[in-house]
């Protein structure tokens, strides 16, 4: 094992660490409830995370996994983003296709506010892993672009429940995989994508768009409308150009950093 390879094999090695123990842990997900197992979850990256950064004989500070006074202000503005991003492709999904929404009458605010609360140690655990220290360790040993690619296959295939295609995987957590890399490396710190996670996660599940949450509204076919386009066609292909945005925003900041 050469030094360079040396030097990647812990953030390789948390990584798979990672991913084995998501995929071999449905059963206790299952038992235990959800923010429970995810806020322990989020314990034990950070241990982990500790250990790793300790055998190599750095801290959690230069990884960027210790809050400083930027985090709030961070945090706050990745929600913003999140928010914008998800909030207009629902605006055009909505509005270009035949798709509808209705009151659940079911749900209400406060229950609707209190079953989204698990959305926040769900996505600190991914952000822990994906975005943790292995992005920020890996990322100064090789190409950013590379670090951003690994992760996101990754994040993609970590949301792979039995049922998925692998084509639904890239074309879905897959991107947005690259979006949570690109903000992790502009803001540097997890704050900014954790943020924009959590905001993704909500709007989804408050337009029926996140299965196991009950919404605020259902997503109805109106079939007063001609569909000139369908939402699966129409959903790709805001998929694809937020890609392409990602990719060009990142380009834009590596050669500006040179």
């Amino acid at each position: 094992m050469n030094a360079n390879t040396k030097l990647r094999f812990p953030s390789i090695l948390f990584l798979l660490i990672g991913m084995i123990f998501f995929f071999s842990s449905g059963a206790v997900m299952v038992v235990v409830p959800v923010i429970i197992a995810s806020t322990i979850v989020c314990i034990g990256f950070l241990i982990l995370s500790g250990i790793f950064l300790r055998y190599e004989k750095l801290n959690m500070s230069s990884m960027n996994l210790i809050p400083n006074k930027s985090s709030i202000p961070k945090l706050f503005f990745g929600l913003i983003i999140g928010t914008a991003i998800v909030g207009l492709m629902l605006l055009v999904l909505f509005t270009m296709t035949n798709l509808d929404i209705q009151r659940d009458e079911n749900q209400s605010i406060m229950l609707f506010i209190k079953a989204s609360l698990v959305f926040v140690p769900l996505a600190l655990m991914e952000e822990i892993l994906f975005r943790g220290y292995p992005f920020f360790r890996l990322s100064q040993l090789i190409n950013i672009r590379w670090v951003i690619f690994l992760t996101s296959i990754l994040f993609a295939l970590y949301h792979y429940n039995g049922s998925s295609n692998i084509y639904s995987l890239f074309i879905g957590p897959g991107i947005w995989g690259v979006v949570y890399g690109v903000a992790a490396y502009l803001s540097n710190s997890i704050a900014v994508p954790l943020g924009i996670h959590i905001s993704a996660n909500v709007l989804q599940a408050l337009f029926a768009l996140k299965s196991d949450y009950v919404p605020m509204w259902d997503v109805i076919i109106n079939k007063d409308i001609s569909n000139t386009i369908t939402p699966d066609h129409l959903g790709i292909i805001m998929q694809i150009i937020l890609l392409v945005i990602s990719i060009i925003i990142l380009e834009f900041s590596i050669r500006k950093k040179k």
